[in-house]
C-alpha cells in the first residue's frame, strides 16, 4: 500500500558504536552494552515506523567511517538524512525542515528511547494534529517520546532547550503559550536504566510472537469449518485449539 506522504515520521539513529550513543546510556549499562542496547531500541522503532502504512519515514543518521550506511539497521539500506549538526536538537529542526519541504503537512517526532510505543498512538497523533493543535506523548520521567506538529507550528521548537530534563511540560507549555492545543497521547516509559530495561525485556517475552508457527493441513481444513453457532449469520468461524498462540 502506498504511503501517505502528507504525514511524515521521523526517527534519529546512532550508530552501533560506543562513542556515538548518549552520555546517559552509557552511565547506566557502560559503553559497550549501551551500544547493543541502545541498537536493540532502534531497531524496535525503525520496525515500528517503517511499518506504519500512513506515513513516509525520514532518519536522520550521523555515520562513520565503520557505518556508513543504514545496512546494519536494513539490509534493503532505507536511506537517510545525512546530519549536519551533531546536536540533537539541531538535527531534529534539520529534518523537520526536510519534512516539509518535501511536502509533509503533518510531522510526528518518535524516541527510540520509549519502546512500548504503539501504531495506533502514531495515529492518534496524526489524526490530532493541525495548524492549532500539537500532540505529545510523555513518558514517565517527564521526557518526551512523541511530538506531532504542522509546519506553522515549528514555533515551539525555536528556543532551544527543548530536549531535556522534563521536555515534555516544556513542550506543552511552549504551546499553551502560542495559543495552541495540546493532545496528550498515552504515559509510557524511557530505558533509563537497569529496572526499566528489565521492564521491556519481559513485555517483549510475554507479548504474542509475531509469526504463528505453520499449520498442519488438519488444522487449515478445521480453520476453514464454520462453528454451528455462527453458521447461520455467516460470521467468521471460532478459531480451533490449533489457532492459538504459542
Amino acid at each position: 500500500m502506498a504511503k501517505n506522504r502528507e504525514n511524515c515520521i521521523i526517527l534519529l539513529v546512532d550508530p552501533p558504536e560506543a562513542d556515538k550513543i548518549s552520555p546517559e546510556l552509557r552511565t547506566a549499562f557502560g559503553p559497550e552494552r549501551a551500544a547493543h542496547v541502545n541498537s536493540d531500541l532502534i531497531s524496535a522503532a525503525y520496525k515500528l515506523a517503517k511499518d506504519f502504512r500512513d506515513a513516509i519515514l525520514i532518519l536522520s543518521y550521523a555515520k562513520t567511517s565503520r557505518h556508513p550506511d543504514l545496512t546494519w539497521l536494513d539490509p534493503e539500506d532505507p536511506g537517510f538524512l545525512e546530519v549536519k549538526s551533531h546536536n540533537h536538537e539541531g538535527r531534529l529542526q534539520d529534518a523537520l525542515q526536510l519534512a516539509f519541504f518535501t511536502g509533509a503537512k503533518k510531522a510526528v517526532l518518535i524516541s527510540h528511547l520509549s519502546p512500548e510505543l504503539r501504531s495506533e498512538w502514531l495515529y492518534q497523533a496524526f489524526d490530532s494534529v493541525n495548524d492549532k493543535t500539537v500532540a505529545i506523548g510523555a513518558n514517565q520521567d517527564g521526557s518526551y517520546y512523541l511530538v506531532g506538529l504542522t509546519q506553522q507550528n515549528l514555533k515551539i521548537f525555536e528556543v532551544p532547550g527543548f530536549s531535556h530534563g522534563k521536555s515534555a511540560e516544556t513542550l506543552s507549555e511552549r504551546a499553551k503559550k502560542n495559543k495552541l492545543s495540546v493532545v496528550n497521547t498515552p504515559e509510557t516509559y524511557a530505558i533509563t536504566g537497569e529496572d526499566t530495561l528489565l521492564k521491556w525485556m519481559e513485555n517483549r517475552e510475554s507479548a504474542s510472537p509475531l509469526f504463528q508457527p505453520p499449520q498442519t493441513e488438519a488444522q487449515r481444513q478445521e480453520t476453514k469449518k464454520p462453528h454451528r453457532r455462527h453458521a447461520k449469520n455467516h460470521e467468521n468461524p471460532a478459531p480451533s485449539a490449533g489457532d492459538s498462540t504459542l
